[in-house]
């Protein structure tokens, strides 16, 4: 059978996604196959690997070693709307106290365990190493995820608030003062108080109607919130 030969001189060849082998004499042995790129994938944007492992705490050699029989039952916290941060905090604090677990070092390492959902993706966004005691983490979380929570739910509680025929007044007022203890963040003019008060008066019909008890208020010329309330 004749054709060409692979003789002692010859050089293997070397196709499309194939890499030659070089020996330490110099010559070539032979090829490896390569997966060739997929041009979709190229063009991907793909997360940075980097990222998606970053450690934020910042570990000591001196910590206690984490307890390897851990209760499975442990909190967890996503991120949603409507989930209290600080109801979090604490309830992680008690989980840990009535597992005997007291070390900073330890809940501080195991609070990451708490997270599902975007709450993951808050912490290892966090600066690498940045966290050294469980205060510090804390902090930066309820930093993160409280602003949303008093916004969402706070001023909700305010402008959805309306006082019924069957409410006294008094009440009413009382009332409108707790809700308002809520909304912390951000701090609104006062204005903008004033305005959700009056239109809580009584169910005003519209949205540009003033109910009769608000109209009397409004008689008064009220520059603040306190002033009519």
């Amino acid at each position: 059978m004749s054709g060409p030969t692979a003789g002692a001189g010859s050089q293997p060849r070397v196709g499309s996604g194939s890499i030659p082998v070089v020996t330490s004499s110099g010559t070539v042995s032979g090829t490896v196959l390569t997966a060739p790129m997929i041009p979709l994938m190229a063009r991907l944007s793909l997360p940075d690997f980097n990222q998606l492992i970053n450690d934020p705490i910042h570990h000591d050699a001196d910590w206690a070693a984490m307890p390897t029989n851990l209760p499975s039952d442990i909190l967890k916290f996503e991120g949603n709307a409507g989930e209290n941060p600080t109801n979090h905090c604490r309830s992680f604090h008690m989980w840990c106290s009535s597992n005997s677990i007291t070390d900073d070092s330890i809940c501080l390492r195991l609070f990451e365990r708490t997270l599902t959902g975007d709450a993951t993706k808050w912490y290892v966004d966090q600066p690498s190493a940045s966290h050294s005691i469980f205060a510090m983490l804390t902090k930066a979380f309820l930093s993160y995820f409280r602003l949303p929570f008093w916004y969402d739910i706070g001023t909700e509680l305010l402008t959805s608030f309306c006082q019924s025929s069957a409410t006294r007044l008094s009440d009413h007022v009382q009332e409108w003062r707790r809700r308002r203890s809520t909304c912390r963040d951000p701090p609104f003019e006062d204005r903008i108080y004033l305005d959700w008060f009056l239109r809580s008066l009584l169910a005003p019909i519209g949205k540009d109607v003033v109910s009769p008890i608000g109209r009397d208020v409004t008689s008064h010329f009220p520059r603040t919130k306190e002033e009519a309330l």
